[in-house]
């Protein structure tokens, strides 16, 4: 009889693998949180992270409160002067004042400015140049207004306007044409000054036919 193969001998034999060590318990990580000015009770090692109360920025320097209670305002530094010391003085202040609105001057001025412009006939407008002058304001350079001064009683104010006149006309060119000719012919016509007569008569005939 034929030898049969013993395979549970085999399996008996086979060589076991030398068991592997058993690992030991996980040791766990400890994360110390501590405050910034607390002092470290050891030295930090790999498995220890200390954990700061106060993260910083990015860039960010952090400092001490040591060191920031040092700082002073520049105001309240202390200046070593002849043995003494004095508190430095806080710089004054330059309060600008607001230029927007007008102040009550230029209202006064706006004021009888705005009543002479509406003035009609020579007696109101007379009172309102005499009234606008009395306040210490010059009469503006311009066409409305000078033309408005042509019908003064005073010859004087009258022919200083035609001076003005034609100058602003040389630039700009007349406006209310037909009443700045009328005005003239009267002064022509009528101006006890024959100087005022002539300086009249000598714009008058440098206006334009027609406008």
């Amino acid at each position: 009889m034929d030898a049969q193969p013993n395979h549970g001998a085999r399996r008996r034999r086979r060589r076991k693998k030398p068991n592997s060590p058993k690992a030991g318990p996980v040791e766990p990580v400890f994360i110390v949180a501590r405050r910034p000015d607390s002092p470290r009770l050891e030295k930090p090692t790999r498995r220890m992270k200390a954990a700061s109360a106060r993260p910083r920025g990015n860039g960010a320097t952090v400092v001490p409160k040591e060191a920031a209670k040092e700082r002073k305002p520049e105001a309240e530094v202390k200046v070593e002067e002849e043995g003494t010391l004095r508190k430095e003085r806080r710089q004054a202040r330059i309060v600008v004042r607001a230029t927007g609105a007008p102040d009550e001057t230029e209202k006064n001025r706006l004021r009888l400015l705005s009543r002479l412009m509406a003035a009609e006939g020579r007696a109101a407008i007379s009172r309102a140049i005499d009234a606008y002058l009395a306040e210490g304001f010059a009469l503006p350079r311009e066409q409305d207004a000078q033309l408005k001064l042509l019908e003064h009683f005073d010859e004087t104010k009258a022919a200083g306007a035609i001076a003005i006149l034609r100058e602003i006309i040389a630039v700009e060119g007349p406006r209310q044409l037909p009443v700045l000719r009328q005005r003239l012919r009267r002064l022509e016509d009528h101006a006890d000054e024959e100087s005022t007569r002539e300086s009249a008569a000598q714009l008058r005939r440098q206006l334009p036919a027609s406008g």
